[in-house]
């Protein structure tokens, strides 16, 4: 893990603007993605989420370059993966899945018995590929994100073997 600090907040929210608006554009409303990448992505939502909130944001590298990021935060026994998020040039080149295994081996070192994620009911590439890691769906979330969004997601778990 390349992690990153309160001073890559401004990198970190470059990289949400461009990745989100062109990912998500096909699966959600433009307007919720804008309210997503402002709200919970900007240089200050990330800056205080690493300083204040407990998240931590590692940079995914593709020969030295930083070409993505996730962000993890650590809630008792378990582990949120926040955000996983690649350039559009690097996906499809198992980027992406050698930081979910980084995740799942960080969550197995800090000694959690899960780890967990949101994942957009139409973002049927990436429920894939966390299938394919060993992710199940354990339900299904609706909940009111604020100015009128709601989630369309479902949480899906990794649970370790003890």
């Amino acid at each position: 893990m390349i992690i990153a600090d309160a001073h890559d907040a401004p990198l970190i929210s470059a990289m949400a603007n461009e990745i989100c608006f062109k990912y998500y554009n096909p699966i959600v409303d433009n307007s919720l993605v804008k309210y997503y990448v402002e709200t919970f992505q900007s240089e200050e939502a990330v800056h205080r989420q690493i300083e204040k909130g407990g998240y931590i944001y590692s940079f995914i590298l593709c020969n030295n370059e930083k070409v993505g990021y996730f962000s993890v935060h650590p809630e008792n026994d378990r582990l949120l993966m926040s955000k996983l998020y690649l350039k559009e040039e690097y996906r499809g080149k198992g980027l992406g899945s050698k930081a979910i295994d980084d995740i799942l081996e960080y969550g197995r070192t800090i000694g959690v018995n899960i780890v967990y994620l949101h994942v957009n009911k139409n973002n049927i590439p990436s429920i894939n590929i966390y299938k394919a890691k060993g992710f199940e769906i354990v339900k299904y979330d609706d909940s009111e994100i604020g100015n009128g969004f709601r989630l369309d997601d479902y949480i899906m778990e990794y649970r370790f073997v003890r």
